[in-house]
């Protein structure tokens, strides 16, 4: 197969050639076939490069066309393989249709549809989703600079990820981080295959040629019956703070998720069960103890948007203050910190909405409730995170002995 590009050379009503905004095509010949295609690319003569085919380098943006002839030209080879053996056999017409199907839509490279990843999806990302995956943007924009590797969705393969882990390396990240980039990198170019920007599957192969990073042995982080009720007795001076101290107790009584909290209405808790309202309509009714019903009480004629059960609130403002609700109350207790070196920490720098399905977890093992009836309330089917809850629990009472 011979894959060539031209500019066309055509004549205005005057006689004389046109010089700018001629259209490029690409002529694709194979087996005694040639097909004409239209690149969707106009361009000025003198920008054109007839030796070489391409944009000359000094035109603007000539790398954001010179990279869409490259991805026409490889879909034009994945288009004749895919023919090769079809019982419709390798004609032009065939090839044209296969050809049409495979064809990712144009756009002005990788960035550009980064960019438009982030700006579409933002207004359902949280802040700190937002803030990750920009992060990550300005990373590889870095990356392309300093390590001189042209991104786009045709070459994220085994060298690129040498590169790219190269690059990190340099940066002192850890593995981890590295490992969340690359996380965003295939959960982006999810959404380009998806929404028809690329074809190319290599990027599925990421996860493979990536060293599995260790898992660490740090416990989970969980409060302990007594530093629950301390949360749940303190009296705040201000409706913010008794609004995320009753939020997290709920899920900490509950063992229900921030997410399905922050849908619940008033009918989702309007008898003795909480019924959370899965995908595709999925009902799953959860009994309340009379630490839920209790809070849920406190709520049930206070009315918000949506008929919401409870008062919205993003998950950066619960941190946020849940924390000083643990500073407050001096939940002192050292736990790990976040670097995992080994540091120290005090339990309440470490105080997160997420600790609440760990603490219902443990406390529920301590009142001896089956890790089946646990899963059904968390949701938590893998019962690995059960386990290691129970086993830090019987840690904590052995080491009682060391304390005599």
């Amino acid at each position: 197969m011979q894959v060539r590009f031209y500019i066309e050379k055509r004549k205005d009503q005057s006689g004389q050639l046109m010089m700018k905004q001629c259209p490029v095509f690409m002529s694709v010949s194979f087996n005694g076939n040639r097909v004409i295609v239209g690149t969707g690319i106009k361009a000025d003569i003198h920008a054109w490069d007839q030796e070489v085919q391409r944009m000359k380098t000094t035109y603007p943006g000539s790398h954001v066309y010179n990279a869409w002839f490259e991805t026409l030209t490889e879909t034009a080879i994945a288009t004749l393989k895919a023919i090769e053996n079809s019982p419709e056999g390798v004609n032009s017409e065939h090839f044209r249709v296969v050809f049409k199907s495979l064809k990712p839509k144009y756009s002005k490279g990788f960035f550009d549809v980064y960019y438009q990843f982030m700006e579409s999806n933002s207004s359902r990302w949280s802040t700190s989703t937002y803030r990750k995956v920009r992060t990550t943007y300005t990373h590889f924009r870095e990356f392309e600079d300093q390590a001189g590797y042209k991104m786009s969705f045709n070459n994220l393969d085994a060298i690129f990820l040498k590169k790219f882990l190269a690059f990190y390396a340099e940066k002192g990240y850890s593995e981890s981080t590295t490992h969340k980039a690359i996380n965003i990198l295939v959960w982006f170019m999810n959404w380009a295959t998806d929404n028809g920007y690329s074809h190319d599957r290599k990027y599925r192969n990421l996860y493979k040629l990536l060293t599995p990073v260790k898992k660490s042995a740090r416990p989970y982080l969980f409060l302990s019956w007594e530093e629950l009720m301390k949360v749940r007795d303190f009296t705040p001076d201000k409706r913010k703070l008794e609004r995320v101290r009753d939020l997290f107790c709920f899920m900490c009584f509950t063992g229900i998720r921030f997410t399905h909290l922050q849908t619940l209405t008033k009918e989702d808790i309007g008898g003795e069960d909480i019924v959370i309202r899965k995908k595709r309509g999925a009902l799953q009714k959860l009994p309340m103890n009379k630490y839920a019903r209790e809070i849920s009480q406190v709520y049930e004629n206070k009315f918000y948007l949506n008929n919401a059960a409870f008062p919205s609130m993003s998950i950066i403002t619960m941190n946020k203050y849940l924390r000083q609700i643990g500073q407050e109350i001096r939940l002192d207790r050292q736990v790990p910190g976040t670097s995992g070196n080994g540091s120290k920490a005090p339990l309440y720098e470490r105080l997160t909405a997420g600790i609440a399905i760990n603490t219902f977890i443990a406390n529920a093992i301590e009142l001896g409730v089956s890790a089946d009836v646990i899963s059904s309330f968390t949701g938590v089917r893998n019962d690995s995170r059960i386990s290691r809850i129970k086993s830090d629990l019987e840690k904590q009472e052995i080491g009682k002995f060391d304390q005599r």
